[in-house]
């Protein structure tokens, strides 16, 4: 069963306490400011590969986990810059009108929820490396707090962190290619080189038979040998 636990009371406690500058800050300043970190991380997660490509050109840099990186970078910075300016500006109109109390306290709140937003982002990559993962899954099973603090987190950073890591030894990769080609060679060989032909072998009864008709041959010569005496001695008696 959830229950606010101890975990909950710091997350709130920090929230508040730091979300107290926005009395003195002002509502304008706070919300430029929360949209200036959380919808810089917001656009930055989903467009960082697409400025990396754009830069690309410039730095010279052909590592795409490393471009990614800085285009996640560049895009935050970028986005905020331009979003503080716009706050700074807004804001001095806003005092300049008289709403300054209600500027305050608008302040106060919206600023509480950007420190709740910041520790949610925290939050969710922390639970996204696995090692992590499974004890604050122990620690906080029971909190309240802390199941919005991933979900919240999960919704504003959409980031793929393969993307940032880099890429794996082209050597073994160079390595496989080459053992595949030489593999390869060896079949080509194999299969161009023509198959020994195989001399018929003399089996028992080949042997028989050869053997029988020399053995005939021998005693039709010598039969003819006898004949032939026999035929010549008569004549040569006479």
């Amino acid at each position: 069963m959830q229950e606010f636990s101890t975990f909950d009371m710091i997350v709130v406690g920090i929230s508040v306490v730091l979300g107290l500058k926005g009395l003195f800050k002002g509502f304008i300043k706070e919300v430029f400011g929360l949209v200036g970190i959380i919808g810089g991380i917001f656009i930055a997660s989903r467009m960082s590969e697409v400025v990396g490509n754009l830069i690309k050109p410039i730095i010279g840099i052909q590592s795409n986990a490393t471009l990614s990186l800085i285009g996640f970078v560049a895009t935050l910075i970028g986005f905020w810059i331009l979003v503080y300016i716009l706050g700074s500006i807004l804001s001095k109109i806003t005092e300049m009108s008289g709403l300054g109390a209600v500027n305050r306290l608008l302040g106060f709140i919206f600023g509480t929820a950007k420190i709740f937003l910041i520790i949610s982002v925290i939050v969710y990559a922390l639970f996204q490396i696995e090692s992590f993962k499974s004890t604050l899954n122990e620690k906080f099973s029971k909190s309240l707090v802390f199941p919005y603090l991933v979900k919240t987190g999960g919704f504003i950073v959409k980031l793929d962190t393969s993307k940032f890591m880099p890429a794996k030894n082209d050597e073994p990769v160079k390595k496989e290619q080459t053992e595949v080609k030489e593999t390869t060679s060896e079949e080509e060989v194999l299969e161009n080189t023509p198959a020994p032909t195989e001399e018929p072998k003399e089996t028992l009864g080949d042997k028989i038979t050869e053997s029988t008709s020399e053995a005939v041959k021998k005693v039709k010569e010598t039969a003819s040998e006898i004949i032939k005496d026999t035929l010549t001695k008569p004549a040569e008696e006479k």
